[in-house]
């Protein structure tokens, strides 16, 4: 802190890997305990408004959780250490980390049922060619109908009549072929739901499952999935698959221990799968960890 006239200047914005050696050295003393350098760094950090990533350019950082979560005389460092480890792994992330193919990816996808269904064929020629024919008939017989007679007037009436009884049956008719067809289409390429009524138990079956099989990134999701399906269960929020993962966070507002317990597990979920961070066992088993633990903490607050 620089001193000018009296006046308090607030030292320049640190850069990126300062920053991040800092997050570092706070997750490593809460982890161990330390709260002498705990809260020096916490300080620190605190007083960190913005972080220089190059030259030319900055970027807020928000640190008020930090703040919340160390304001009382003896703060709970576990979740603290897990939330600042999610961090410090996030900024040690390549920029680059999602593949050089993603928005090709994006753009199957995107191109894929039920995402984008194919334009609806065109009506066939012959009903076209009837329509336009049709057309043609009633413009000969509607010239005459103001100067005809009552009785034919009445005749012309009726054959208009039965003309348009017959084009709006035939309408239908093609409109029914055609819904028909589309749902029949529908139904052939729809995916059935595979995650569609499991629970929370199903869900941490699967995620060892596949952990035994090598594959531990979908493990993980499906151990992700199990504590949001717990919670559910539990009534500490609703799960739906149509939120989001803060989407699901932002239920626990009113349960502020559980959403910091919660917020790191997400973090990282985010980091491997979205961020396509390299998984191994190890990290299986520190994420499976984080799970469990989130699981006792809600217990014991039930």
């Amino acid at each position: 802190m620089v001193y000018n006239g009296g006046m308090q200047t607030p030292p320049p914005p640190p850069p990126l890997d300062e920053y991040a050696a800092l997050i570092r050295t706070a997750t490593t003393a809460a982890r161990r305990g330390d709260r002498i350098e705990f809260d020096t760094a916490v300080e620190q950090l605190l007083a960190i408004h913005e972080v220089r990533v190059t030259d030319d350019a900055l970027v807020r950082v928000d640190n008020r959780w930090l703040a919340e979560a160390t304001a009382g005389a003896n703060p709970d460092l576990v979740p603290i250490a897990e939330r600042l480890g999610a961090i410090s792994d996030t900024l040690a992330q390549p920029a680059g980390a999602a593949p050089p193919d993603a928005l090709a990816r994006l753009d199957a996808i995107m191109g894929q049922p039920p995402l984008s269904r194919p334009e609806p064929p065109p009506p066939p020629q012959w009903l076209i060619d009837l329509l336009e024919l049709i057309g043609r008939i009633l413009d000969r017989m509607l010239e005459p109908i103001t100067t005809a007679s009552p009785q034919s007037a009445n005749l012309v009436a009726w054959v208009i009549a039965v003309i348009g009884l017959v084009l709006l049956v035939g309408v239908i008719i093609y409109m029914l072929i055609g819904l028909r067809r589309g749902v029949v289409r529908d139904t052939q390429v729809a995916d059935p739901d595979p995650d569609a009524g499991i629970g929370s138990r199903g869900a941490l079956d699967r995620a060892g499952d596949h952990a035994a099989s090598g594959d531990y990134r979908t493990g993980m999701r499906y151990l992700y999935l199990s504590a949001l399906l717990w919670l559910d269960e539990h009534g500490a929020l609703r799960y739906d698959r149509a939120l989001t993962n803060y989407e699901h966070l932002a239920q626990l507002n009113e349960r502020p221990e559980l959403r910091r317990r919660l917020a790191p597990v997400i973090e990282t979920f985010d980091r491997v799968w979205y961020g396509h961070a390299p998984l191994d066992e190890t990290a299986f088993s520190m994420f499976r960890g984080q799970i469990e633990q989130l699981r006792r903490d809600a217990e014991v607050r039930q």
